[in-house]
């Protein structure tokens, strides 16, 4: 087997040959490919700015970063400004990765001889739910353009088996950098995109790829940590101590015992359940609605558990594991927008306009509620897209391991291994928090849809059958919304 660096800077020798003749010209992809950033940029200039990009460029501002959003974005925004202030540098920074990284995918199927599927690949890019989320400059955004524009030029050379310059091994190794270091938790997707730039094509199996997925996980988090606190020495803001708060709440309350949050209670059975919900963290918060229930000065650990909140959260979920699961399955049903009611985010302490108590920061209407469900229709579900990322594992399982087959069980497993952790480590619900999933697990429909094409034809039965578990999720989810079910959450 080749080492790894002669795989990304050499030809793979079981695989050359010449580029397949397309019918498609590359100009016209290209101009296709600009014409198409164009009007998403024109859509959406100068951007939208969230409450957390707010934070980030205020930091960029003042060249002192924290630590609560990974600080590397805030820096690149301080040089960015140099081209204007504001989001628009960004934004348009953003989108040249997003177009460019569809337009290398595009034109390697177009080298390979799928034309047909190299323009429908491309006019994906134009997906409505992801121009929505391209409009907002945060860090989701950041972590998925970059890394699909690093997958971009790791396909286009693979595809035609060509060695990758050192000039574009670099920029690849810097956007997969910024990509992992802009999104914590990023690293539990990151392994299998290592993988695809070191394996050869042949010994990228979906098993493979999903230790992979694991053992670098396990490794970056430690070495991200240490990495930025060299590049950036953030100031620390203890920002994992929403996940501990999170997880404490819920197991209080799924036990029926407020001293599991702290062993001072100053909570009632009755105000657990009136501060907590599956759908975030957002009331323990600092500017939460129950914050001055919790007695936890800002930046600094909980004074009042005397071992650490860190060591009394693991010993409680050692002691409640039954709890502890229940409210992450909860959680994670939420995150996924499976069995929920519409407009669930109605039902969190937040926004619940019933409460006499507390003025909403939003008033849901009852349109609003007739229309979540077109408006947050399957197709923007988090759990669509990993029941059938899972299916197309299993479908891929069988065939050659061609570059397009091994992209596509790369994003598969990154799109899986990436989402399946907020099982564990999520603490708020939003379609942006799995964008790189939906939009990895799309390229890995797009760039085998060939092959989908002729087992459609031959009428496959594994084929039919993932397709029917998907429908059976999208009913379930749909019945759930219609029946107004509120049990999950």
């Amino acid at each position: 087997m080749q080492s790894g660096t002669d795989l990304l800077f050499g030809r793979e020798r079981h695989a050359a040959s010449a580029a397949a003749p397309t019918s498609l010209a590359g100009w016209v992809l290209a101009s296709l490919v600009f014409s198409l950033f164009v009007v998403n940029a024109a859509l959406h200039f100068p951007g939208v700015m969230s409450n957390d990009s707010i934070g980030q460029y205020r930091q960029a501002l003042s060249g002192q970063y924290g630590d609560w959003h990974p600080p590397i974005m805030a820096w690149l925004w301080s040089y960015l400004r140099w081209l204007g202030d504001g989001p628009a540098p960004m934004l348009l920074l953003h989108l040249a990765l997003y177009w460019s990284g569809f337009g290398l995918l595009a034109d390697g199927l177009r080298r390979a001889g799928h034309p047909r599927t190299a323009l429908a690949l491309t006019l994906a890019g134009a997906f409505p739910p992801f121009l929505y989320v391209n409009a907002q400059v945060v860090k989701d955004v950041g972590m998925a353009v970059t890394w699909l524009a690093a997958a971009g030029l790791l396909f286009w050379f693979r595809v035609q088996h060509r060695r990758v310059p050192w000039a574009w091994a670099l920029a690849i190794a810097l956007l997969a950098f910024y990509g992992t270091m802009v999104r914590t938790n990023a690293v539990f997707g990151l392994g299998p995109l290592l993988l695809f730039a070191l394996a050869p094509t042949r010994w990228l199996r979906s098993a493979r790829l999903m230790v992979a997925a694991v053992v670098v996980a396990v490794v970056a988090l430690p070495v991200g940590a240490v990495a930025n606190r060299l590049l950036f020495n953030p100031t620390p803001q203890h920002a994992v101590q929403s996940l501990f708060l999170f997880d404490l709440m819920g197991i209080a309350v799924h036990t029926g015992d407020p001293a599991v949050l702290e062993p001072r209670a100053t909570f009632s059975r009755e105000d657990l359940r009136a501060c907590y919900t599956p759908y975030w963290w957002d009331s323990l918060s600092p500017w939460g609605r129950c914050a001055d229930r919790v007695h936890r000065p800002a930046n600094v650990e909980m004074p009042t558990l005397p071992d650490g909140l860190a060591a009394h959260w693991a010993r409680s979920i050692a002691e409640h594991p039954v709890a502890y699961a229940t409210h992450r399955l909860k959680y994670f049903n939420s995150a996924l927008l499976f069995a929920v009611p519409p407009k669930h985010i109605r039902l969190t302490p937040e926004y619940r306009t019933d409460d006499p108590r507390v003025a909403p920061l939003e008033v849901v209407t009852e349109r609003d509620v007739k229309l979540d469900l077109l408006r947050k229709n399957p197709a923007v579900w988090p759990v669509t897209w990993l029941v059938w990322a899972a299916a197309l594992l299993v479908l891929l399982r069988r065939e050659l391991p061609t570059a397009p087959v091994a992209l596509a069980r790369v994003l598969a497993v990154s799109a899986l291994g990436y989402s399946g952790a907020y099982l564990l480590v999520g603490v708020a619900t939003d379609m942006r928090y799995h964008y790189w999933s939906l939009l990895a697990v799309m390229l890995a429909t797009l760039v085998v849809v060939p092959r989908l094409g002729e087992w459609l034809r031959q009428r496959d039965r594994e084929l039919l059958a993932a397709g029917a578990l998907v429908a059976f999720v999208v009913l379930a989810g749909v019945a759930s919304r219609l029946l107004d079910f509120r049990g999950m959450v």
